[in-house]
Parts: C-alpha cells; structure tokens; sequence
C-alpha cells in the first residue's frame, strides 16, 4: 500500500512538474511580445524615443531581450525547487511506528506521553516507583509478579519496558480507571 501510494505521488508530482516547466518555457514568448509592443508604443512618443533610439544605437537594447535575461536564473531555481520538492514527497519516512519495539523513549517519558495529564502521570510514577522502582526485570517472589507494573502476566517477563508500561496502562484502565486511583487503591491494600 506504501508503495502504491509513493508512486501515486510520484506519478502527480510529474505531471505537475511537467505542466509547471511548460508553463515556465512559455513566459518568455508572451513577456517578449508584450514587451516588444510596449517598445513599439514608446518610439512613437518624442520624450521616450530619443532614450530608445540612444539605448539602441549602443547595442544594448536590440541585442538583448530582458524578459530572457532575467527569467533564465529563475526557470533553474523554479526548476530545482519543484525537483527538490518531488523527490521529498517521493522519499519522505513513515509518519510513524505503530510497533512498540520501535519506540525510543524511557519507560517514564511513554508513560507520560501516553497518559499526557501530569496529574495522572504523577500518580503513576509513585505507584510503580513504589512498586517497582521503574526496573523492568524487578521480581516479587512473594507475590510472583514482574516487570514495571508487577503484573502477575507470564508474558511480562519477555516483553520490553515499554510494552511493560502499556500492559500496566491498559491494566490500570480496566481495573481502576486512572493511575490516580489506581494508587488510593494501592494505599489502601497496598496493592493494585
């Protein structure tokens, strides 16, 4: 699907490249004529002609189109520009991993991105800071629970710390609702 979608891209892209440049190549001409016709309105006045016919008896204005001398630059920049910007949309990264192992972060800094209330977090650092101190190996033999949420899960033992976080947040959710109570609770019976 990612792919269909890139050549999708590309295959837009490219066409409006195409009809970018086209569009690009043809100013000139209609700038030309339109200048040409201006030069020819002003010969016909007696204040502008004298400043033409001067310009034109040292070669400057008959050899030289300015229209083609000032749009050339800008033709390469438009041109690089457009180009710079299709092969960013061509080969732009994911958005994003949905895959837990692919996460960068500390156990802490998901929890918080995950719960995104500071009261919330809070709560939930004291709870598995007493309970765990956030290590994921941290074994209870007295209660035979593991990992960051010293949960009773036998699939806590390989998961990663933050899948470890998840699992605890999915937990605290269906058993208590909030981190917040999920510690009254803890405090009361010293459990979770």
């Amino acid at each position: 699907m990612n792919l269909w979608l890139r050549q999708s891209v590309h295959l837009l892209f490219t066409s409006r490249v195409r009809a970018s440049i086209q569009r690009i190549n043809n100013y000139p001409q209609k700038l030309s004529t339109g200048y040409r016709k201006e030069v020819a309105m002003m010969q016909h006045t007696d204040l502008t002609s004298t400043y033409v016919n001067e310009f034109d008896r040292h070669d400057n204005l008959s050899s030289q189109n300015a229209s083609s001398v000032q749009l050339a630059p800008l033709k390469r920049i438009a041109r690089g520009l457009l180009l710079g910007f299709g092969l960013s949309l061509c080969f732009m990264q994911p958005a994003g991993s949905t895959n837990l192992n692919d996460i960068s972060m500390t156990p802490k800094q998901y929890a918080y991105y995950s719960l995104g209330d500071v009261k919330q977090y809070k709560c939930l650092a004291t709870l598995y800071g007493k309970e765990s101190a956030w290590n994921p190996k941290a074994y209870n033999k007295s209660s035979g629970t593991v990992g960051i949420p010293q949960g009773k899960s036998v699939w806590l033992l390989t998961a990663t710390p933050i899948q470890q976080v998840e699992w605890g947040l999915r937990y605290i959710k269906h058993k208590h609702g909030t981190p917040c109570k999920a510690l009254n609770h803890w405090k009361q019976f010293n459990w979770h």
